[in-house]
């Protein structure tokens, strides 16, 4: 590439950041035009369809909630999830594209340069459809993707660059607006390995906003028998002031949240001890996550040096509470949460580059230590196949590639047909711990079949599958059929709920001439 550089973005639920590496080797967050340093994901359509994205778009909210996207990140692999404006449907991919494209322009007025390549954080738990989609969405917004990294590794980065850490053991607790993530990792010098990794991709900060605008609303109600939640501008309102307030309630023991509808109005008084109650069921599922994937490890909580703290919703103090009480220690506080994620980004930028023929570097110079680091991750969920089980009387889901296997990967199975003279064998893919391929826990993510099959015995021709998991947790499977010691065919899974290529050309296209 000619010019450009390679900037590292954190697409967030509620907020997004983008960095880059400056010609000093540091991580440096650009602020957006308006001059901050995250930009709000919210989408807002204007009366002729132009979308605006960030604080404009997030300020329009109330007055037209219905004409705005936010959380599009939570339905980033949903092929079913549309967005009606005007009679036109929206699909995630091309929601966050727009997000993308603000990112992008911002990073090019700031910098002054042209930007074509970008690093992208995802949670540690998107499975493969989720990363895809966010691939998918870049291309929409004029950007390759070189390298997908996981926000928790992201944030480890951005942690232990600039320090001589020698064999530590670090816990990142990543919770941010729609997603939570834990990963345990090794650091020694600049090798980052990764050891396990748990979370759930349907938890965060929306999630506690949701319990604040539930108890406010019911307050309301009990006072003046109106359900603020039924109007679409009054709930839109109570979102805001729900999220306010435990902005508020992370720096102040309590606050008043004023509420009205027409000549309704009251006052509610919400402290620490209130929203600890509304949300300590989350609270303990991200508890008993991080257990999780630190037994998986095998060490003890004595083993741990660091805990990172990652994502808006880390700053709650019933947080850093339950780590104190569950780790015996403090939890680091030398990090940004919202702007770690990104600058850990960029410095995987940095690294990348390295690896990608013909695309300048994220910074001028080549300087620091970053092109030195290393990251080893892992697979945070099983592959497998959909095959007979052995009593051949059902289904269950073959594990080919174990959860936390290190990646890249590739592994081989063998598969031999059950009938005599069967003339197709399907190939279903599937993505999940659960033995059970109907559990809502296991993915489908593509399948494929071989036809015309040569006669034979039941179980003598045998199909040999193999699955690559790469570095950007990106699955590719293959198959060949093996007769008599002869590769006779060989076919590459097709996945499911993707754009089609002409598809995501129609919208680049399109998005291209949206200025934004």
């Amino acid at each position: 590439m000619a010019d450009g550089l390679v900037i590292g973005i954190d697409l967030g639920t509620t907020f997004s950041a983008v960095a880059y590496i400056d010609k000093h080797g540091k991580p440096m967050v650009i602020p957006n035009r308006e001059g901050d340093p995250t930009t709000p994901s919210v989408i807002f359509f204007e009366d002729d369809g132009t979308p605006v994205v960030g604080r404009e778009a997030r300020n329009q909210a109330i007055t037209s909630p219905l004409r705005t996207v936010r959380f599009v990140k939570l339905e980033m692999g949903n092929p079913s999830y549309r967005k009606n404006i005007d009679g036109t449907d929206y699909l995630p991919e091309q929601l966050s594209a727009f997000i993308l494209k603000k990112l992008k322009a911002d990073a090019e007025t700031h910098l002054g340069i042209s930007i074509a390549h970008a690093v992208i954080s995802v949670p540690a738990y998107f499975k493969d459809s989720q990363r895809e989609a966010t691939r998918q969405a870049a291309q929409i917004a004029g950007l390759e993707v070189v390298r997908i990294i996981n926000e928790p590794t992201a944030a480890a980065l951005a942690y232990g660059v600039d320090k001589a850490l020698d064999d530590q053991n670090i816990v990142v607790y990543d919770f941010g607006g729609g997603t939570f993530d834990v990963t345990v990792m090794n650091v020694k010098a600049s090798n980052f390995r990764i050891l396990a990794t748990d979370g759930d991709a349907k938890l965060g900060g929306k999630n506690i906003d949701e319990r604040i605008v539930d108890f406010l609303a019911n307050e309301f109600q009990r006072e003046h028998a109106l359900d603020l939640r039924v109007d679409v501008h009054t709930h839109q309102d109570l979102w805001d002031r729900a999220e306010q307030a435990k902005k508020d309630l992370s720096f102040r023991d309590n606050v008043a949240v004023v509420l009205q509808s027409g000549a309704n109005v009251l006052r509610v008084d919400l402290d620490r001890e209130i929203l600890n109650e509304l949300i300590k069921d989350l609270i303990e599922e991200t508890r008993k996550r991080m257990e999780n994937a630190l037994a998986a490890t095998g060490l003890t909580w004595s083993d741990i040096d660091v805990i990172l703290l990652a994502g808006g919703s880390s700053r709650i103090p019933a947080v850093r509470e339950m780590i104190k009480r569950t780790a015996g220690k403090d939890a680091a506080k030398d990090m940004n949460p919202d702007q770690c994620v990104a600058m850990g980004a960029a410095i995987q930028a940095m690294v990348a580059v390295n690896e990608v023929e013909g695309i300048a570097p994220s910074t001028s110079e080549k300087s620091g230590d970053s092109t030195a680091i290393v990251v080893q991750d892992v697979a945070a969920h099983s592959l497998g196949v959909k095959a007979l089980g052995p009593d051949k009387k059902g289904y269950l889901n073959s594990i080919i590639v174990p959860r936390f296997t290190p990646v890249p990967c590739e592994r081989t199975r063998v598969y031999a047909t059950n009938e005599d003279n069967q003339k197709k064998i399907e190939v279903e893919v599937l993505q999940g711990e659960d033995s059970d391929p109907m559990s809502p826990a296991v993915d489908l993510i593509g399948k494929f079949s071989i036809g015309d099959l040569p006669p034979h015995k039941a179980g003598d021709l045998r199909v040999l599958v193999t699955l690559r998991y790469d570095m950007d947790g990106v699955i590719e499977v293959t198959a060949k059929e093996l007769l008599s010691g002869k590769t006779t065919r060989e076919r590459m899974m097709r996945k499911t709920g993707l754009l089609s290529a002409e598809h995501v050309n129609e919208l680049t296209e399109a998005i291209s001439k949206v200025e934004i």
